[in-house]
């Protein structure tokens, strides 16, 4: 059976600080998080955006702190400049609140999760002395 094309409208979040945006005219593949980065919280705070916990903005922040190590001054002074007028800012006050909060609960489901998915032996070292 032939694959099929579909168009879909989803939320997402750039991983990779500085890439170009999406262009609509190339085609995508669809795949895990997991596929991509196993730095801790990222899949959880797309999880959280996904889910309608966390607006786009605020998870675009995060996903920055996360996944690149931008720092929240970093993300603070970042501006956008426009061609004519000041430079505003590219995150609000209020979406970087949010996205400091949801980082730091997405870290902590993450190692939540990775607590309950060990077993007592895996924790252990074992040394051949």
């Amino acid at each position: 059976m032939p694959e099929k094309v579909q168009r879909l409208k989803v939320q997402g979040v750039c991983l990779d600080h500085g890439l170009e945006d999406p262009d609509p005219q190339i085609p995508y593949e669809l795949k895990p998080i997991s596929a991509y980065t196993q730095k801790p919280g990222v899949a959880d705070l797309c999880h959280m955006l996904g889910s309608g916990e966390l607006n786009q903005r605020s998870a675009q922040a995060a996903a920055w702190h996360l996944n690149n190590g931008m720092s929240w001054e970093e993300l603070a002074n970042k501006r956008i400049e426009h061609l004519v007028g000041d430079d505003t800012p590219y995150f609000s006050r209020q979406e970087l609140q949010i996205a400091y909060k949801a980082a730091e609960a997405a870290k902590e489901r993450h190692a939540a999760r990775e607590k309950a998915n060990k077993k007592p032996t895996e924790s252990l070292s074992l040394s051949a002395e």
